[in-house]
């Protein structure tokens, strides 16, 4: 039988609690790494079940604990906030919920003292700003794991200073602005003695007029659409009476309870507008904080799963490019889907001396002719799947993946055999693998050793700043969504294929790696291996001298785009 939310909820508080007190134990610190991943995992969890509940945590302040404990509970709803406003996935969201979780892990007491306005001492200051070294050593302890975790703390600082008084310094990781954008709001709306703290709509505003950083106020405007216009837990005023909004229904009903009558809560439905003040205020009533959200009265939240990308993974697997269709067939499989239908109408219109687009699907189908329709199809299928799967640096690697399918494209354009689309397809679907399964180790480095390999070439994730990944996990799914393609293996046996074994086919796209690398890390000279299959395959392709090759390359205007 499923526990109920206030016992959820009572666990989590206390967990947290009991985690942070553990900082005291050294003994304890190399089994803290498990102790996080949990932790994490229940506040993702919980908030996807019962955002209600949670989101109260940011009004009641739990006159139990320390003003530290309330800030750090405060600081990991505001990320799962974040994070399902984004809808990332579970693994993004966990890492970012435990890095809120140990940001202060080495200063809850200096926190306790910066609430109440009483200065630190020589040895406290020195603590306080090394905060984020202190707490990544400790985590260290658990071993190579908690490194994503480490690698946020060691910018954290700088990314603060710059969402809030450095505006000149530029901010290329969307993650670790999403968590420093957390811990500013909770550093703002936290309920400290003096009362300097500020409700969270204001907090919101006032960081959004500040901060120049486009992520940041996109993370800010999507977090208000997902809170909505009131906050639970806070106070309003109904027919001259005070009470606490907790929730909105599906008609849009406020549900409202008043606790004025310790013995007893009195509950109201009501449509209405309401003014509440969402300032993070003193609630000594446990069943503000913890058994109201069991009543019948405020409905779980149900959480409808994504399904455009499982739509669009069974449409991509409806599409065979062995398989020459009729318009009746395509028409079938394609119309239901009329963002597809528009986005094909674009991409056929390379294949028109106008460069115009099609009017409609039986338009598109004309021009490119049927036997080459379903890579194309499929081509703009696998673009909506990259596009519509959300990670903080999404736009990056849909930039990067369009750099490699342009190359690739100018690669193999005097080369009459090959359809290009055929060809870049397994690009699609390799970032579609990286995105969902390498979500946490995604970034902007270029992972080439300085000294070439001379077993392997160049992995493709190495482009996308993973240093590692699991080549069987990776061989399945690729072979998985495209299975009548070729060049998927030839893609895959090209990264895992020693250099001496490679065929024609593996050194295309050994040749597109290079020129990759020739793009967007030109401070990295190429080895003699890369320059002779880059210089082979360029013949194999039809191009009668490199010159020119190299000459309309520049004119793609690619680069290393930040």
């Amino acid at each position: 039988m499923d526990e109920p939310v206030s016992v959820k909820l009572n666990k989590l508080f206390e967990n947290t609690h009991l985690f942070l007190a553990s900082y005291n134990n050294k003994k304890q610190w190399q089994t803290l790494y498990p102790v996080i991943c949990k932790l994490a995992e229940q506040y993702r969890l919980l908030y996807n079940e019962h955002p209600f509940a949670l989101q109260a945590q940011l009004t009641l302040f739990n006159t139990k604990n320390d003003f530290a404990t309330n800030l750090i509970i405060s600081q990991c709803v505001l990320t799962a906030a974040l994070c399902k406003s984004q809808k990332y996935n579970e693994e993004l969201s966990e890492l970012y919920i435990s890095t809120a979780l140990v940001e202060h892990l080495c200063v809850c007491q200096e926190l306790n003292k910066l609430s109440e306005q009483v200065s630190f001492n020589e040895n406290e200051k020195r603590t306080w700003k090394l905060r984020h070294q202190l707490a990544g050593k400790i985590i260290l302890t658990g071993g190579e794991p908690v490194k994503p975790i480490t690698q946020i703390l060691a910018k954290l600082n700088k990314y603060k200073q710059a969402l809030v008084s450095t505006p000149k310094i530029m901010l290329y990781d969307g993650g670790i602005t999403l968590v420093a954008l957390a811990n500013i709001i909770a550093m703002n709306i936290t309920y400290n003695t003096p009362k300097k703290h500020i409700d969270l709509y204001k907090a919101l505003a006032d960081l959004y007029i500040r901060t120049p950083n486009l992520f940041a106020q996109k993370l800010i405007k999507s977090l208000i659409a997902h809170i909505g216009p009131l906050l639970p837990g806070s106070r309003v005023i109904y027919f001259e009476r005070a009470m606490v909004y907790l929730a909105t229904d599906s008609e849009q009903r406020h549900v409202l309870v008043n606790t004025e009558n310790k013995d007893k809560m009195t509950w109201h439905r009501v449509k209405a507008s309401l003014n509440d003040n969402a300032k993070q205020w003193l609630c000594t009533d446990s069943k503000l904080h913890l058994s109201v959200w069991n009543s019948e009265h405020i409905t779980r939240r149900t959480n409808k799963l994504t399904t455009e990308s499982l739509t669009l993974l069974d449409l991509i697997s409806r599409i065979k490019l062995q398989h020459e269709y009729s318009y009746k067939g395509l028409s079938q499989i394609i119309l239901p889907h009329p963002q597809i239908v528009n986005s094909l109408c674009e991409a056929v219109k390379p294949y028109n001396k106008e460069h115009q687009p099609a009017k409609d699907l039986k338009h598109s189908l004309s021009m490119v002719g049927y036997f080459n329709a379903p890579a194309i199809i499929q081509r703009v299928v696998f673009e909506q799947l990259v596009y519509v799967t959300p990670h903080p640096l999404q736009a990056f690697i849909l930039n990067r993946l369009d750099c490699l399918v342009k190359i690739m494209s100018l690669l193999v354009s005097h080369n009459k055999q090959f359809q290009f689309e055929h060809i870049t397809l397994p690009l699609y679907a390799y970032t579609h693998f990286l995105l969902t399964q390498c979500s946490t180790r995604l970034s902007r480095k270029i992972l080439i050793d300085e000294t070439p390999n001379k077993t392997l070439s160049i992995p493709f994730y190495a482009f996308f700043g993973v240093n590692l990944l699991n080549n069987e996990q990776l061989n399945v799914q690729l072979k998985q969504l495209l299975s009548d393609n070729p060049w998927t293996a030839a893609l895959l046996e090209a990264e895992q294929t020693p250099k001496k074994q490679l065929n024609s086919h593996h050194k295309l796209w050994v040749a597109l790696k290079t020129l990759a690398q020739y793009v967007f890390k030109p401070e990295l000279a190429l080895s003699p291996w890369q320059q002779q299959t880059l210089s082979d395959q360029l013949t194999a392709q039809g191009w009668k001298d490199k010159h020119s090759f190299y000459q309309q390359l520049q004119e793609l205007n690619l680069s290393n785009t930040i």
